[in-house]
């Protein structure tokens, strides 16, 4: 008798179809609910052969084309986004209100959040901006990789190289490449926001 495959070997497979390519949950979602490809492409408003081009990893799948398909099939963005780990994981990482590690920049105070894991792809900081004028930020800043920021309290004003100044209340949020130059400014009083930035490993 064949001896059965361990658990960790057929992790990322379903139904004998390897799902660690992200593209190929396309299709294994939209057979589950009943769509046709070509119900799908009617829905995407592009043809069914584009369609069956992303399902089958000859076409590129864009972010906006997959959240598209993502609102249709009920199913989060990440999910046809990000390559599968070969086995399952589920860590956690928390940060306890006050127990954040603590780093002071010139008018910037920030708390690192969720920052346990050992190969890190984002990190997370809880920030607030002092600074009144961009000389109190200290000038430009700038890294690898992009950066998001959702404003909690107060009002933020961003500086970039290539813009105009733009300032963000409480509830906005904005992605931009990090290493544009940058600064963050908080005119009328102290602004706080959560950041993301995207990690890049060195090789």
């Amino acid at each position: 008798m064949a001896k059965p495959e361990d658990d960790r070997d057929c992790s990322h497979k379903l139904y004998g179809l390897d799902m660690t390519a992200a593209y190929l949950q396309i299709r294994h979602y939209r057979t589950q609910q009943k769509i046709s490809l070509r119900e799908l492409a009617r829905l995407l408003e592009i043809s069914p052969s584009q369609l069956s081009k992303v399902e089958s990893g000859k076409a590129k799948l864009t972010v906006d084309t997959a959240i598209k398909i993502a609102g249709i099939l009920n199913v989060p963005a990440a999910v046809f986004l990000t390559e599968r780990s070969p086995f399952p994981r589920a860590r956690r990482s928390i940060t306890r209100k006050g127990t954040a590690d603590v780093y002071e920049n010139p008018g910037m105070h920030f708390e690192v959040l969720c920052s346990e894991f050992k190969e890190k792809q984002n990190l997370f900081w809880k920030v607030r901006i002092s600074a009144r004028t961009f000389e109190e930020n200290g000038g430009w800043r700038q890294h690898p990789g992009q950066e998001f920021l959702h404003v909690l309290s107060g009002k933020l004003e961003l500086h970039t190289m290539h813009y105009e100044p733009l300032v963000l209340a409480e509830g906005d949020s904005i992605l931009f490449d990090a290493d544009q130059p940058h600064a963050y400014v908080a005119p009328e009083g102290d602004a706080e926001m959560l950041m993301m930035n995207s990690v890049t490993e060195i090789t």
